[in-house]
């Protein structure tokens, strides 16, 4: 075997291992969603298309749900107060979504939350003065809901978002 050969059979034995690589990735990392709580309405187009779904929007009175449903199986339905900001989000679907996405500015405060109670995997139900968060589920069936109590509107029951 010449030189020229071996080196070409290296870059195809390595550019198989990182093909191979990228497949495992995308397999482990859950499906990205952009939902973010305390942002606006016009957030939610931009989730669409990245989640590369489609939307149905139900009024609710109150409020209006922005359901979209990802390529992926994944429901995130974002609930929009009427003056435009998103103070509920909820999912439901083969993988869980992004948390550091759908809690945005929030995220924080959600991660020292989990760090201060120690869950061993399992539900997680975190109830503080500004935040609310329920998350659990297992591979293929994950769900959970996060609102802000203090942009939730008056006349809404939180227990509706989901």
């Amino acid at each position: 075997m010449n030189t020229g050969t071996a080196i070409a059979g290296g870059v195809l034995q390595d550019w198989k291992i990182w093909s191979a690589g990228l497949v495992l990735l995308a397999l482990v990392v859950p499906a990205r969603v952009y939902a973010e709580l305390g942002g606006n309405v016009d957030s939610v187009q931009s989730d669409q298309q990245v989640m590369k779904g489609s939307r149905r929007i139900t009024n609710a009175g109150n409020y209006s749900v922005h359901e979209i449903q990802a390529e992926s199986g994944t429901k995130v339905r974002e609930f929009v107060s009427p003056s435009g900001t998103v103070f509920g989000v909820a999912w439901s679907g083969p993988f869980k979504p992004d948390m550091r996405q759908v809690l945005g500015p929030y995220f924080d405060q959600y991660v020292q939350a989990i760090q201060s109670k120690r869950p061993r995997g399992g539900a997680v139900v975190i109830q503080q003065p500004g935040l609310v968060v329920e998350s659990g589920g297992h591979v293929r069936a994950f769900s959970g809901r996060a609102y802000l109590p203090q942009m939730t509107p008056s006349n809404v029951d939180p227990s509706g978002i989901k």
